[in-house]
């Protein structure tokens, strides 16, 4: 049996979407009129949402690395494009399911701790970008050479529409030591993708920076600004 709060689930997933109609537009800001903790909750989501979009979150991860690549691929995965099937009426029934269930959507909800339960089956088929470096989407395998002994890093590309994000894997940092990874522009510019601490353990790395993959030539891991102990000379797009 349906309750207030499913059908509240599923005006707040269309929301994030920009999916909602006119008229539930009107009852889902009746709903958040009328209740302030709900309003909260959505305010909440949307910074979520935000952040994932933008896939500005970083971290520093000591786990086993054994299985990177498929971590990877699995996260890439993620972004390929959802297709809805017409329904069996021709649409002129039941309103279609829509694409607003996605992984951004299932990602930002589980965070709140709101479970949208709908049938996707047969639905959605995400599909693995591929293609030379800027492809958007696509993992770009670089080589990296190591600048510093001891130190043996690892890196992919994905290109964005945003920006150009880097899998980093790092071993032999020292630890509690502050590193910094940066991307090189064709003229010299330079845009940071965040920072990682050395640790005893292999660092796994999702980082991002504020440049298109066709507009960087270079990837450096820093110690300092003056100081390169890993980098890649990345091919031109």
């Amino acid at each position: 049996m349906r309750t207030p709060d499913d059908r509240w689930a599923e005006l707040v997933a269309a929301a994030l979407a920009g999916e909602l109609s006119a008229a539930e537009t009107a009852e889902f800001d009746e709903l958040r009129r009328s209740d302030p903790r709900r309003a909260e909750e959505f305010a909440s989501l949307q910074g979520v949402a935000q952040r994932l979009r933008h896939g500005d979150v970083t971290w520093v991860a000591p786990r086993d690395t054994s299985d990177l690549e498929d971590r990877i691929l699995a996260s890439i995965e993620k972004e390929g494009a959802a297709v809805a099937t017409p329904s069996a009426d021709g649409g002129t029934g039941a309103r279609r399911r829509r694409a607003w269930v996605t992984p951004l959507v299932a990602a930002a909800c589980l965070v709140i701790g709101i479970v949208v339960g709908v049938n996707t089956a047969g639905v959605f088929t995400p599909t693995t970008p591929a293609g030379p470096p800027g492809t958007l989407g696509a993992l770009e395998q670089i080589q990296v050479s190591d600048d510093t002994a001891g130190v043996d890093v690892d890196a992919q590309l994905v290109a964005h529409t945003w920006g150009t994000e880097a899998y980093l894997e790092a071993r032999g940092l020292d630890v509690g030591r502050t590193y910094e990874l940066v991307f090189v522009g064709a003229h010299g510019e330079e845009f940071t993708a965040g920072e990682v601490l050395g640790s005893e353990v292999p660092i796994v790395c999702r980082m991002n920076a504020a440049v298109l993959r066709g507009d960087t030539v270079r990837m450096e891991l820093r110690d300092g600004p003056d100081v390169v102990v890993a980098h890649a000379d990345l091919p031109r797009v």
